[in-house]
Formats: structure tokens, C-alpha cells, sequence
């Protein structure tokens, strides 16, 4: 792949990502915000798996669940969601990165209407949070267990 291809592929990917984290921070999303937001996180995710490394493929698979999560298909949420915890556990991830993992699982068992999974996978994020030494992250992290919806 040439350097300007490769280049391209981490604007767009970038780009999406963003334009879909600004979606998601909505307070109220018209349905064609919803199909925006998942656009833009499976094109991020996309153009990531052309030219990304393993943390940049596993944060989007992460997106994808969050978002997918928030339309409420649970099980697509679920199938990122284990991707992205997948890649955490054996890429070694710690602190915040093992806790949005387990947040992802939170969320995706969620909207299954999985309790005991969402329990678990609070509590282990929780575990992996105390780990964290930034105060940054660990605020971030904080807020998005918060906000993981109760069963």
C-alpha cells in the first residue's frame, strides 16, 4: 500500500471516529443521527483494519459495540464487544484500557438483558480502573461505568 493510501485511511478512520464520539455525546439523536453514529463507527473500524495496529483495530471494534449497544442490538454490541476484550486480554492491556474493555462487555450484556455478565464485567472493569495511575482516564472510565444502563 502506498505511504499516501496508508495516510487516507488514518484521516478517514480518525475522522469517523471522531464524528461519531461527537454523535454519541448527543443528548437527543434523530434517527438519522443513529444511522450516522453507526456509520461512522463501522467506517472508522473499517479503514483501522486497512491500516491500524492491534490497539487501533481493538478500540474500534469498541465503538462499534458501544454504539451498537446504544441502538439496542445487543448481540452485535456483544460480537465487538468480545472482540475488543479478545484483543485486550491477549495484547496485555491494563489500567484503562482493560477497564473499557470490560465497560464494552458491560454495555453489549446490557442490552441482552444479561445481568450476571453485566455484574462481572462491572466489577472487573472496576478492578482494572484501580490499576490506572492517570486521573484523566480514570475519570473518563468512571463516567462510562456510570452510565452503563441497568438491566
Amino acid at each position: 500500500m502506498a505511504d499516501h493510501d496508508e495516510e487516507w485511511h488514518r484521516e478517514i478512520a480518525k475522522q469517523q471516529f471522531n464524528r461519531c464520539w461527537d454523535l454519541i455525546e448527543l443528548a437527543e439523536r434523530s434517527p438519522d443521527d443513529e444511522v450516522d453514529m453507526l456509520l461512522a463507527a463501522m467506517t472508522s473500524r473499517w479503514h483501522w483494519g486497512q491500516v491500524g495496529g492491534a490497539e487501533q483495530i481493538a478500540t474500534g471494534d469498541w465503538q462499534v459495540a458501544h454504539v451498537t449497544s446504544l441502538l439496542g442490538h445487543g448481540e452485535l454490541a456483544r460480537t465487538f464487544a468480545a472482540r475488543n476484550l479478545a484483543a485486550a486480554e491477549t495484547l496485555g492491556f491494563t489500567g484503562w484500557l482493560l477497564a473499557s474493555a470490560h465497560e464494552g462487555m458491560a454495555r453489549a450484556c446490557a442490552a441482552t438483558g444479561d445481568a450476571d455478565a453485566r455484574a462481572r464485567h462491572l466489577a472487573a472493569a472496576e478492578a482494572a480502573l484501580e490499576t490506572e495511575d492517570d486521573p484523566e482516564s480514570r475519570r473518563i472510565v468512571t463516567e462510562q461505568l456510570a452510565s452503563v444502563p441497568p438491566v
